[in-house]
């Protein structure tokens, strides 16, 4: 779940081509705001943030075979954009009312895939990239599980000439993809669906890896890989208290820097 500061309201994401259906069936369920994306067919159902447990739990037993997306907080109660600063080089910006790209901002936008850039896991994989960056000269970088582009976004912006995104979730390829449309990226990013079978070994000075626990560990074993000698990797989508676990499956690699936040950890690793 991702969610931006001040969150006063739960707004859950369903994918349908059913506004009719999708619009009665969040009266039943005490929505108190609804939009529907028809170009994305995505409905928006906005909720008080209370509760957060019982209304998504509602929302399964009413409707199990609901297509739900992702579920987030929010300041507002109807999507709206919003922009967000990490450094004076990196700064993630959503287009909607009262809120227009500038230029050299990332634009983003999540409706369907992670990464809003409100996560801390992402904050903390963004935070790490100019560290990344200043450490070795970074030409090529894989970004595994993409999501929304966000964090292969910010690695052209620091300088990086090409990067290989992928995502097993064709629908996040496919917002990524309009992502990297939206801010002229094409020519330095390449979207694939699939995972590290998609990589060419010893290819790449730079690992984006912000994954669940799970796949991290599952995963880490071919990280080496995938780098040229002494490239580096940034990890995150784990707790501090998984540290050890993450390192245990690597195997090899020594940390560079870690950074922690809200209990989430981020970690630099030279291989």
């Amino acid at each position: 779940m991702e969610f931006r500061p001040g969150a006063k309201y739960l707004q859950v994401k369903v994918a349908t081509k059913d506004q009719d259906l999708w619009a009665e069936r969040a009266r039943k369920l005490g929505a108190l705001e609804t939009f529907y994306d028809q170009a994305q067919g995505i409905f928006i159902l906005t909720f008080k943030a209370s509760n957060i447990n019982e209304t998504l739990r509602r929302i399964l037993d009413t409707f199990p075979e609901a297509d739900i997306l992702e579920a987030g907080l929010s300041p507002n109660l109807r999507p709206g954009g919003y922009r967000k600063v990490y450094t004076e080089n990196l700064i993630i910006v959503s287009p909607g009312p009262g809120v227009e790209p500038r230029p050299e901002e990332v634009i983003i936008r999540s409706n369907l895939s992670f990464g809003s850039g409100y996560h801390p896991t992402t904050e903390l994989s963004i935070k790490l990239l100019p560290e990344a960056f200043a450490l070795t000269p970074i030409k090529t970088v894989f970004d595994l599980g993409t999501g929304s582009g966000i964090l292969a976004l910010c690695a052209v912006r620091l300088g990086a000439k090409r990067v290989l995104a992928a995502d097993i979730d064709y629908r996040a390829c496919k917002e990524a993809s309009h992502n990297i449309s939206l801010n002229q990226a094409g020519n330095k990013i390449l979207i694939v669906c699939g995972s590290c079978d998609v990589a060419r070994p010893k290819g790449f000075d730079l690992l984006l890896a912000n994954l669940t626990i799970g796949v991290i560990t599952g995963l880490a074993p071919s990280f080496p890989g995938l780098l040229r000698e002494g490239g580096l990797a940034i990890l995150s989508g784990f707790t501090t208290g998984q540290v050890p676990e993450v390192l245990a499956a690597l195997g090899q690699g020594k940390i560079i820097k870690e950074m922690d936040l809200e209990g989430w950890a981020g970690l630099l690793v030279r291989f």
